[in-house]
């Protein structure tokens, strides 16, 4: 009996018609699916409208600008006038001349943009992460309850701070109301610009005018001094929180198993 050798240039047989509308079948089935997932990320945020997405960290003591440290000695109360009027180029509050004199150490400052880093672990050594969730508006956190760094029961060890983040659609042109009450401080920025700000011993509330269309929103909040800690907050427009990063890991999955099936339905075409 003679053996035929196999010819590795050979040009594969074409596919039938059972193993197409096979693999096509499983093409739409696994895309379904891939919607599917990316859908439920999507969902996970809207069901959560108005509201904001708050980036939680830990502050740990013994860090400068908080309390016990070097530069809160002198500035136990924060006046107004520490922060300037845009976000710098990293998306954080700058300080100004005055706040540079107060608060600029090298641990919580970037000393290049002037940058405040008290939002930002990994690049202030005393700054970790500590959890993120959607807040819904309005909200109403502290004071007369315990708000504290999780897995904490006071501020012995650790303080707290928050940078939220959103946007607001506005249909058409028109004025907007804020309010917010914190102990200890909070700037709020709309568009990358300051809009109010508020710190302990005060309320603030603010009535801007905003054109039509898509506007982001930006909170950074810090609690740097025992023992109670506050956040008040209202919008009188609905606000939509940034997308969690679980439900963007989700569509960083979905977009890997988008094009796994594709590959291996090449690879079946050429059996």
């Amino acid at each position: 009996m003679k053996t035929i050798a196999s010819n590795p240039n050979q040009m594969p047989s074409p596919v039938s018609k059972e193993q197409f509308k096979k693999n096509h079948s499983n093409s739409r089935r696994e895309k379904f699916l891939l919607l599917a997932i990316l859908g439920a990320g999507w969902l996970c945020t809207l069901a959560h409208a108005d509201g904001l997405t708050g980036y939680y960290t830990a502050v740990a003591a013994g860090d400068p600008d908080f309390y016990g440290g070097v530069n809160a000695l002198s500035v136990s109360i924060m006046g107004t006038g520490n922060v300037q009027s845009q976000l710098g180029p990293n998306g954080l509050p700058v300080l100004s001349a005055t706040g540079v004199s107060l608060f600029g150490s090298s641990s919580d400052m970037n000393a290049t943009t002037h940058e405040l880093l008290w939002w930002s672990p990994g690049l202030d050594p005393y700054v970790s992460k500590d959890t993120v969730q959607i807040d819904s508006n309005p909200m109403s956190f502290g004071y007369p309850n315990p708000w504290y760094v999780t897995g904490q029961s006071s501020d012995t060890s650790y303080y707290r701070s928050v940078h939220w983040q959103g946007t607001f659609n506005m249909a058409s042109a028109g004025q907007i109301s804020l309010n917010m009450g914190v102990d200890d401080d909070a700037w709020l920025f709309i568009d990358g610009t300051l809009a109010m700000e508020d710190h302990y011993g005060y309320s603030a509330s603010a009535n801007p005018t905003m054109s039509a269309g898509t506007h982001s929103i930006d909170i950074f909040y810090d609690d740097r001094f025992p023992v109670n800690d506050s956040f008040q907050f209202t919008s009188s427009v609905a606000l939509s929180p940034v997308p969690e990063p679980g439900a963007i890991t989700l569509f960083a999955v979905g977009a890997v198993g988008l094009a796994c099936p594709k590959r291996r339905q090449r690879q079946v075409a050429r059996q």
